[in-house]
């Protein structure tokens, strides 16, 4: 379908801005300034973030009321930057280091234009802005969960060693990385914690994950995927991720549900949000996938990176066109069309049983394999008691 067209609104952002060129760092700062959770800010770029508010029916303060935001906390990365929710849950703030934020400066015009044509899978965002008190700089995104959990699986994947589970079951795993300077670590997993052996296993996991989508929605993934990948690596951005995230329901709260309704609605080429299609008997199945954390530039300091990991296999420090070719390549593979519409759910009961590569979509390895890493007790497999932490990785917890 094609974007909605976008009509100006009264107000000092409502003057459109050709979108051929990115701004001098200078002059798309100091836009303008707007309250977010009651505090004045400075706003990078503000009209065109309002375009993509404004085709999104969001308004221009909402976030100013001072009870708006919850408390923030560690993101969850390795640089450490802070992250809250909106306590409507519908948004996510997050702070920016200095790459993040003048990475975001350079591509903003053409991230713009990318995200109002409706073909891109990138994760959408609405605010660039400047906090007056403290000097630090924040984005605002939309949370691509629309659902809360439980979730059957929640991931972050980067097509390489880096994929991990961040939640299996309903059960949230805890990050518990093999860094250098843990050096018992690496004297074989028989010096592992627990929540490290269900780490590991959570990687492990995710690399093998097979994402079962129809025929029409892989389609439509594969034409915004190579399309968005070739666009991050014109940019010099590497180290993203695809956040995938599936969640069951069944019928009777689906047709009570606002959120699917409105995701049936749309055609297949559209790609409304969850995606759908049939699951277990009567249920339907929800799926989430869009590319977060995708403002990394490839930089000196990343060269250097990539040279003290020479000896990691299939790692995510490399140069962003092999980086975007094999990300590209790896769900190329992953990706399978395959499953029923929903609207197969109106047919007899034998077209809505799930066939064993439907299956396959829930679990990537057996049940009792499963069960052994999980730390569930099951009549062949167990393991002592295991300790699960919740935790605020990436844009997905809360």
């Amino acid at each position: 379908a094609p974007a909605r067209r976008l009509g100006p609104r009264p107000g000092r952002c409502c003057v459109p801005r050709p979108l051929s060129a990115p701004l001098p760092l200078a002059e798309a700062m100091g836009f303008g300034e707007i309250l977010v959770a009651g505090q004045k800010v400075d706003v990078c770029n503000g009209d065109s973030w309002q375009r993509i508010r404004h085709r999104d029916d969001v308004s221009d303060d909402f976030l100013a009321d001072p009870a708006s935001i919850g408390a923030f906390k560690s993101g969850g990365g390795k640089g450490g930057d802070l992250m809250a929710f909106s306590k409507c849950g519908q948004y996510i703030i997050k702070e920016l280091n200095k790459g993040d934020h003048e990475a975001l400066l350079s591509v903003t015009e053409s991230y713009v234009q990318r995200v109002l044509s409706g073909k891109s899978l990138l994760v959408t965002l609405y605010l660039h802005y400047l906090e007056l008190g403290s000097g630090r700089f924040f984005m605002v995104m939309r949370n691509l969960l629309r659902h809360p959990g439980p979730y059957i699986g929640l991931y972050d994947l980067k097509g390489c060693a880096d994929d991990k589970t961040l939640e299996r079951h309903g059960r949230k795993i805890k990050v518990v990385n093999k860094r250098v300077w843990h050096v018992h670590m690496w004297c074989g997993d028989c010096a592992w914690s627990p929540d490290r052996v269900v780490y590991h296993a959570g990687k492990v996991a995710a690399r093998e994950l097979s994402i079962t989508v129809t025929d029409k929605q892989r389609n439509a993934i594969m034409e915004r995927l190579r399309s968005d990948t070739a666009w991050l690596a014109q940019q010099n951005l590497m180290d993203y991720s695809l956040l995938l995230a599936m969640r069951k329901m069944s019928r009777e709260e689906f047709d009570r549900d606002p959120t699917a309704t409105w995701a049936r609605r749309g055609g297949p080429s559209e790609l409304r949000q969850p995606l759908l299609h049939v699951g277990e008997g009567d249920e339907a199945m929800l799926v989430y996938i869009g590319i977060i954390d995708f403002l990394q530039k490839w930089t000196t300091g990343k060269q250097i990176a990539m040279c003290l990991k020479v000896l990691e296999r299939n790692k995510a420090t490399i140069p962003p066109h092999p980086y975007a070719e094999r990300f590209f390549d790896h769900f190329s593979r992953n990706i399978q069309g395959g499953a029923q519409p929903l609207d197969a759910l109106a047919q007899d009961a034998a077209a809505s049983r799930p066939s064993e590569k439907m299956m396959n979509f829930y679990s990537c390895v057996s049940f009792e394999d499963e069960a052994l890493k999980l730390g569930v007790e099951t009549p062949k497999a167990s393991r002592s008691s295991t300790q699960w932490w919740s935790c605020f990785s990436g844009i997905c917890g809360r």
